[in-house]
C-alpha cells in the first residue's frame, strides 16, 4: 500500500533545515491519528521514522527523531514495545557496518532517548536499554559520553527498586574507574549523580561526601584538569558548567579556578582564552556564584594576557574585544556590590595588582563608587600617599553623598600638596558644575546648592568660619556681581590651598584679595573692566581648571557687562605675544640677534667724562661686576678662549700675537661654549606661542559664551562684530587657528536673529565692516565681510522685502564701486552674496542689476556675476512673495535679444562661454517663473522669438556647440534643450 501523498509531503519537512518547517510538520504528522491507525500505514510511517535517526544530516535526524517521540506518546505508538522498536532499529541500522556504523549507533541512541522519554519504564526495559547502550558503545566508543548520559536520565527517571536492579550496576561499573583514571566521562557520572545517588556515588569517588558536597584534594586536581581537558567541544558545553556549579555550591570555586578552570583555558589558542575565562565567569554566575568571589580570576597570568591584548599588536589585536567585553561584563557586578562588600572586593582586587591599567576599565573605581562613609574614611586613610590610587577619586566623587565628598576633600586638603593632589581636587572642583554650552542659542554653567554648600565647607575647613563669614559679608554687598564673586572666591581659596607651587598659591591669593576689592569698589566706573581683567589673568595661566570656574564667573556677569568690556576683552587678545606671554620688558637685540643691555650702548659724549671718573667707583664697579659673574660660565669661556684667555698683568699675550689657525680653533671652541650654556631660546620661543595661542584660544570660548547667551543685549553682540574683525586680521598670520574661530565667532553673530536693531547702527556696522576689508586680501575674512554686508541688509529690513532708504543707498554706493572697481578693493561677493541670500530684497532694483548686467562697459567677469545673481532672483518662491513688473521682463528680453543678435552676428571665436551661459540660465529662469503669466509671456516672445530661431541656423548652431560643455555645467541641460524648454514655455513654434 502507497502512502498518501499528503503524508509523504509531511514526512518530507520533517528533514526541512527551517525548525519552524519541522515543528509544523511534527504537529501535522501526530493529528493524523486516524491515518495512522492502519497498521499497514502505521507501520511505514513508524520505520521511516526510526530508519531517519540514523541519517548523515543532523536537520533530519532532529525531525524524525522529534516526530517519533510525539507519535509514541498517542494512540498510534501505543503497539510499539521497546522489543519491536529495537528490533526494526537492528534491522534497519546494523552497527556492525564499517563505513556507516557510527551513524547507526547515532541512531540506536536516538531513538533509546526518545523511548526513555516517552514511556515509563519497566525492570526488564531498563535492563533491555542499559545493555543496549552498552552494545552501541562498545560498537562506538566516540559515544561514550552519550551513554553516561542516557545512565544519568535512567538514574532519575526510573523508579528506587527498578535503578537498584537494573540501573546501579551499570552506574557502579563505570565509577570504579575513578580509583584508578579520571576520565570525563566518569567524572561527569559522579557529579551529576552526587545529589540524587550521593551514597552510591560517594562509594567510588572519594571527592564526593555522602551529602552530596565536593572536596577536591590537591592531587585530584591535576586529574581533573586531565579530563577537562580531553574534552572535545560537545562534550565540554556539558561538563563545564557541571564542574562550574559543583564547585560553587560546595564554595570551592576559588582553587577549582586556580588549580583547574584557569590553566584549561590558558591552554587554548590565544585567542580563544578571553572567550573561556568570559565562560566560566558567566556560568559562575548563572550558578549563583558569590560576586566577591570573582576577583580571583585576576591572576598575574591573566591581567598579563589582558595588557598583552590592549597593548598588543598582530593576533593580540583579535582579542581586544574580547578583554573589552570581559571587563565591562566584571565591572557591571562589581557595581552591584555596596559598603563593606565593595570594600572587602575593593582590597582583594588591589592586591592583584593594576588591573585597571591592564583591561583598560575602571573596576577598581567602580568599587571605590560604591563605598559608604565609613568605607571611604578607611580607604583614604590607607592610600593617602599613594598617587595613583588618589587619582580614582576624580571618577567616584559624583557617586558619593554630601559627607563622604566633604571627608575625602578635606582629607586631601590637609595633606601637604602635592601635583597629584592638585590635580585631583581641580578636577573634583570642575565636575561640581554643571557646564552647558550651545552656539548660537544659550550659554549655562550651573552649580547646585549643594555643590555651593560643598565648596564653602571645604573653604571653611581650610579658613575657617569667622574668615569666610567675613569675605561672604564684603562680597555680599555687591549688587551685581555677587554669585560670581561669591564662588570664585572660593574657589581661589580652595585652589591656594592646594597649589603644589608656592608661586602659584601666592597668585592665588591675590587673586581672592582683587575679589573682595571688586565687591567692595563696586560703584567704581572702571570696576567692570577690572573684574574682566581678573579673569583674563586667571585663564592666561597655564593650568586647564581655571576655565569652568571663570565660565562660571563670566556667565554669571554676563547681564552686567557693557559692550565696551567685551570689547576690552577682544583689546586683549590683540595684544602683542610678548605682552601676552608677560614678557613686557623683553632686551632689545642687536644685529645678529643677541640681546644687549641698552646701558652699554655708547652715548657718543661721554668719553672724557669717563676717562675722568674717580679710580675708587672703578674699582667698586669691577667688584660688583666680579660678584655677579658665573664662575662656571667664566672658565667654559676661558677654556674656550685658550692662548687668548685673559692673563695675569704680567703677560704679555696679545690677540694681535694669534695665528689664524689659532684663531679659528678659538672660534669653533667660542661657538660649543656659548651653545651649551646659552639658554634654547628657540624652544622658549616656541612653548611661548603656544601659550599664547591657548590664551587667544580661550578668550575665543569666552566670547562665545557671551555671544550665545541670551543675557546679552542685540547691541553688545552687533559692536562686537568690528572688533572681532579686527582681532582675526591681527593673527590672520601668525595664528591661523584662532583667526579661524575668531571669525566662526563673527559668522555666529551675523546668523542670528535681531529685532530691535535701528538704521544708524546698521549703516554704521556697515561701513566699519566695509573699512576693515580695505586693508586685507585674506579670503576668509573677506568672506566674513560678505556675510556682514548680507546681515546688515536683513537686519535694516522690517518687511523682509525691501531695504531702508539709507542701507539701500550704501549698498548701492557699494555697487557702484564694483562695477567702478574703485582701488580694486569690493569683491564680488561682497554685491553678490547679499543678492543670493536675500533675493525678495533685490526686486526693486532688478533694473539697476540688469543694465549693469547687460552694460558692455562692464568687465566681462563682473557681468557675468551680476547676471547669475539675477537668476537667482528669478525663482518662484520669490515671486509668490511679491510681483516683478511688467517694464523688468521686457527689459529683460530686450537686452538679451541685442546680446544674442550680437553672438549671431559677430566671430563666434571671441564668444565668451561662462557669458552666453549666464545669459541663456537667465532667460530660462525667468521664461519657467513668467509662463502663467500671458502678458509677459508675450512681451518675452516678441524680443526673443526670432532671434532664437536664428540661434538655430545650420552655421550658428554648429558654432555653438563648441561651448556647450561650459553651458551644460552652468545650466544643467545642453544649449539646445535650454532654447527648447524657452520655447516651449515661450509658445514659440519649432
Amino acid at each position: 500500500m502507497r502512502p498518501p501523498s499528503e503524508l509523504l509531503d509531511i514526512i518530507s519537512k520533517l528533514a526541512e533545515l527551517d525548525p519552524l518547517v519541522r515543528k509544523g510538520a511534527v504537529r501535522q504528522l501526530s493529528s493524523k491519528q486516524e491515518e495512522l491507525s492502519d497498521n499497514e500505514l502505521n507501520t511505514y510511517v513508524i520505520e521511516r521514522l526510526i530508519s531517519g535517526c540514523a541519517s548523515a544530516r543532523a536537520a533530519v535526524r532532529l525531525g524524525y527523531t522529534t516526530a517519533l517521540g510525539t507519535i509514541l506518546m498517542t494512540k498510534a505508538g501505543e503497539s510499539w514495545e521497546l522489543d519491536k522498536i529495537l528490533a526494526v532499529a537492528d534491522k534497519k541500522m546494523d552497527l556492525a557496518e564499517k563505513t556507516v556504523g557510527t551513524g547507526h549507533a547515532i541512531g540506536h541512541y536516538l531513538i533509546l532517548v526518545t523511548y526513555c522519554q516517552t514511556r515509563k519504564l519497566k525492570e526488564a526495559e531498563a535492563t533491555k536499554i542499559v545493555e543496549h547502550s552498552k552494545k552501541i558503545r562498545d560498537f562506538a566508543p566516540s559515544l561514550a559520553f552519550s551513554q553516561i548520559n542516557l545512565l544519568c536520565s535512567l538514574a532519575t527517571k526510573t523508579k528506587e527498586s527498578v535503578f537498584q536492579k537494573s540501573v546501579s550496576p551499570a552506574i557502579e561499573m563505570n565509577l570504579e574507574g575513578l580509583s584508578s583514571q579520571f576520565t570525563p566521562e566518569n567524572v561527569y557520572l559522579a557529579l551529576r549523580l552526587r545529589n540524587s545517588h550521593s551514597t552510591v556515588v560517594a562509594k567510588y569517588a572519594k571527592f564526593v561526601k555522602k551529602d552530596g558536597s565536593i572536596q577536591f584534594s590537591d592531587d585530584q586536581y591535576p586529574k581533573i584538569l586531565a579530563a577537562l581537558k580531553r574534552c572535545d567541544f560537545a562534550t565540554v558545553q556539558v561538563f563545564l558548567p557541571l564542574l562550574i556549579k559543583a564547585s560553587v555550591e560546595s564554595s570551592g570555586f576559588d582553587k577549582m579556578y586556580l588549580k583547574v578552570l584557569e590553566p584549561w583555558a590558558l591552554s587554548s589558542n590565544e585567542t580563544k582564552v578571553f572567550d573561556r575565562i568570559l565562560t566560566i565567569v558567566t556560568q559562575f554566575f548563572d550558578f549563583g556564584g558569590d560576586v566577591k568571589s570573582i576577583v580571583v580570576v585576576f591572576t598575574k597570568e591573566v591581567l598579563n594576557r589582558m595588557e598583552t591584548a590592549t597593548r598588543g599588536k598582530g593576533q593580540f589585536r583579535l582579542m581586544s574585544k574580547k578583554v573589552d567585553d570581559f571587563a565591562a561584563f566584571i565591572q557591571s557586578k562589581l557595581s552591584e556590590l555596596r559598603d563593606e562588600e565593595a570594600y572587602t572586593a575593593l582590597k582583594e582586587l588591589e592586591k592583584c595588582g593594576n588591573v585597571d591599567k591592564a583591561c583598560g576599565t575602571g573596576l577598581t573605581t567602580a568599587l571605590l563608587s560604591n563605598l559608604g562613609k565609613k568605607q571611604i574614611s578607611v580607604w583614604i586613610k590607607e592610600n593617602l600617599s599613594n598617587q595613583d590610587e588618589v587619582r580614582k577619586i576624580v571618577s567616584a566623587f559624583s557617586n558619593w553623598d554630601e559627607k563622604s565628598r566633604i571627608t575625602v576633600l578635606s582629607a586631601l586638603l590637609s595633606q601637604k600638596a602635592t601635583e597629584t593632589s592638585q590635580s585631583v581636587v581641580t578636577s573634583i572642583i570642575d565636575s561640581l558644575f554643571y557646564v552647558k554650552t550651545r552656539a548660537g542659542e544659550f550659554a549655562s554653567i550651573q552649580i547646585s546648592e549643594k555643590n555651593e554648600e560643598v565648596l564653602r565647607q571645604l573653604v571653611v575647613a581650610v579658613q575657617g568660619e569667622e574668615e569666610v563669614k567675613k569675605a561672604e559679608k564684603s562680597i555680599g554687598k555687591s549688587k551685581l556681581r555677587k554669585k560670581s564673586l561669591q564662588i570664585l572666591w572660593y574657589v581661589t581659596r580652595l585652589w591656594s590651598r592646594i597649589a603644589a607651587s608656592s608661586v602659584d598659591s601666592a597668585a592665588y591669593d591675590s587673586d581672592s584679595s582683587e575679589i573682595l576689592a571688586i565687591a567692595k569698589n563696586e560703584a567704581d566706573g572702571n570696576n567692570s573692566l577690572v573684574f574682566v581683567d581678573l579673569l583674563l589673568s586667571i585663564l592666561s595661566r597655564e593650568q586647564k581648571f581655571h576655565r569652568t570656574p571663570t565660565a562660571f564667573a563670566f556667565v554669571h556677569a554676563i547681564p552686567t557687562l557693557e559692550s565696551k568690556d567685551l570689547c576690552h576683552i577682544v583689546e586683549t587678545a590683540m595684544m602683542s605675544e610678548a605682552e601676552l606671554a608677560g614678557n613686557d620688558d623683553e632686551d632689545m637685540e642687536d644685529e645678529e640677534g643677541m640681546p644687549f643691555d641698552e646701558s652699554e650702548i655708547p652715548s657718543g659724549n661721554g668719553d672724557d667724562e669717563a676717562s675722568d671718573s674717580d679710580d675708587d667707583d672703578e674699582e667698586e664697579d669691577d667688584d660688583e661686576g666680579n660678584e655677579a659673574v658665573d664662575q662656571e660660565l667664566l672658565d667654559k669661556l676661558n677654556a674656550a678662549l685658550g692662548d687668548a684667555a685673559p692673563r695675569d698683568s704680567s703677560s704679555d699675550v696679545e690677540m694681535d700675537d694669534l695665528d689664524d689657525e689659532a684663531m679659528q680653533k678659538m672660534d669653533e671652541r667660542l661657538a660649543a661654549a656659548f651653545k651649551a650654556i646659552a639658554p634654547k631660546a628657540g624652544k622658549d620661543k616656541k612653548r611661548s606661542a603656544k601659550s599664547v595661542e591657548a590664551l587667544k584660544m580661550k578668550i575665543a570660548d569666552l566670547l562665545l559664551i557671551a555671544i550665545s547667551s541670551k543675557e546679552l543685549a542685540e547691541q553688545s553682540k552687533i559692536k562686537l562684530v568690528v572688533p572681532l574683525l579686527k582681532w582675526a586680521k591681527v593673527d590672520a598670520k601668525t595664528h591661523d587657528k584662532v583667526a579661524q574661530k575668531v571669525l566662526e565667532l563673527v559668522n555666529i553673530v551675523v546668523k542670528m536673529k535681531f529685532t530691535d536693531v535701528s538704521e544708524k547702527d546698521a549703516l554704521q556696522l556697515l561701513k566699519q565692516v566695509l573699512d576693515e576689508a580695505q586693508t586685507t586680501t585674506n579670503i576668509l575674512i573677506i568672506d566674513t565681510v560678505a556675510r556682514c554686508v548680507t546681515f546688515v541688509l536683513k537686519i535694516s529690513s522690517r518687511d523682509g522685502k525691501s531695504m531702508s532708504a539709507g542701507v539701500k543707498t550704501e549698498f548701492q554706493s557699494l555697487f557702484e564701486n564694483y562695477l567702478k572697481n574703485v582701488e580694486g578693493k569690493v569683491p564680488s561677493n561682497f554685491v553678490i552674496q547679499p543678492i543670493a541670500d536675500l533675493p525678495l530684497l533685490f526686486v526693486d532694483q532688478l533694473g539697476m542689476l540688469i543694465d549693469a548686467g547687460f552694460d558692455e562697459e562692464n568687465r566681462i567677469f563682473k557681468r557675468t556675476e551680476i547676471l547669475g545673481a539675477i537668476a537667482m532672483i528669478f525663482t518662484k518662491q520669490v515671486l509668490q512673495e511679491t510681483n516683478i513688473k511688467g517694464a523688468i521682463i521686457k527689459k529683460i528680453g530686450k537686452l538679451a535679444a541685442a546680446y544674442f543678435q550680437k553672438v549671431v552676428d559677430s566671430d563666434k571665436s571671441e564668444l565668451k562661454p561662462r557669458l552666453f551661459g549666464t545669459v541663456l540660465q537667465l532667460i530660462l529662469k525667468v521664461t519657467v517663473c513668467i509662463q502663467n503669466d500671458e502678458k509677459h509671456v508675450d512681451a518675452l516672445r516678441e524680443s526673443l522669438e526670432y532671434v532664437i530661431q536664428k540661434m538655430f541656423e545650420g552655421e550658428v548652431f554648429i558654432q555653438l556647440k563648441k561651448i556647450n560643455p561650459t553651458c551644460h555645467h552652468i545650466i544643467g541641460k545642453s544649449i539646445a534643450g535650454a532654447f527648447t524648454s524657452i520655447k516651449k514655455s515661450l509658445d514659440i513654434e519649432n
